[in-house]
């Protein structure tokens, strides 16, 4: 999974597991981050106004339940025009959505940028109001039966196309959504223990699916091998809606639980 996705829903998974609980948000930084600091909106007081920035993740946190927070959310959207573009920095368009006690709803998105001299990232999340939100908040549905069905076309695709290493990919997501838990993805060595076994089982077959990036990603040679065999259609088709099913996948174990 790309990790600036991954980041955003451990914190997101942390969060309402210290709102649940009542308790401190735990969050250990991965090796690749340098800092992660959090600009929230300037605030309005008696002789001007007043601007905050949380030095981390556990920071962050606490500053807001002093400004009421009672639940959150993460949110992505569902589709890229170009799958092309997620082998590149700060693409995922992925936000938490915080509810304040107030009435206020305010999401935080984030800008990551590589340090050159600590060989590391450092991210700051920015904080937006949510103009206009909907009523109520977003809900997601189980989508585990159309995520197999994907899963398995998509499978079918890369033998075609002579893809048997995707094709493997495919199948080890196929195996964690049927309860296989020695296929587990932990490549970043921090896993979501927060999670319901089920979520956790969706959000980690989600994780090792996520095939787009870069070099060597399903983004590289299979469109090109598709070409070869005039299936062009049937892989932009496919991709895409892979691409659904994950971000779908993701909505729901992070956010229903």
């Amino acid at each position: 999974m790309n990790g600036q996705m991954y980041q955003i829903c451990c914190i997101t998974a942390a969060a309402k597991k210290a709102l649940r609980e009542k308790s401190a948000l735990l969050y250990t930084p991965l090796k690749y981050e340098n800092k992660i600091e959090f600009q929230f909106l300037p605030e309005k007081k008696l002789f001007g106004t007043k601007e905050y920035k949380a030095e981390n993740v556990p920071a962050w946190y606490d500053y807001c339940l002093k400004k009421g927070l009672y639940d959150l959310k993460f949110l992505a959207p569902a589709a890229v025009g170009d799958i092309s573009i997620l082998g590149f920095s700060n693409t995922t368009q992925s936000s938490m959505v915080c509810f304040y006690e107030d009435g206020k709803i305010t999401y935080f998105s984030a800008q990551w940028d590589f340090n050159s001299i600590q060989k590391m990232w450092d991210i700051l999340y920015t904080e937006q109001e949510w103009k206009d939100a909907p009523s109520g908040k977003p809900h997601f549905e189980n989508n585990i039966d159309s995520f197999k069905s994907i899963l398995s076309e998509i499978k079918e695709l890369a033998r075609k196309i002579n893809c048997d290493e995707f094709a493997a990919v495919f199948q080890r997501a196929l195996d964690i959504l049927s309860g296989c838990s020695d296929n587990t993805d932990t490549p970043y060595h921090m896993p979501l223990s927060e999670l319901p076994e089920e979520n956790l089982r969706l959000f980690e077959a989600a994780s090792t699916a996520d095939v787009f990036g870069a070099m060597g990603s399903w983004n590289d040679s299979p469109p090109y091998m598709a070409h070869e065999k005039g299936l062009d259609k049937e892989y932009e088709f496919l991709s895409n809606e892979l691409l659904k099913q994950i971000r779908l996948a993701i909505l729901y174990a992070i956010n229903e639980w």
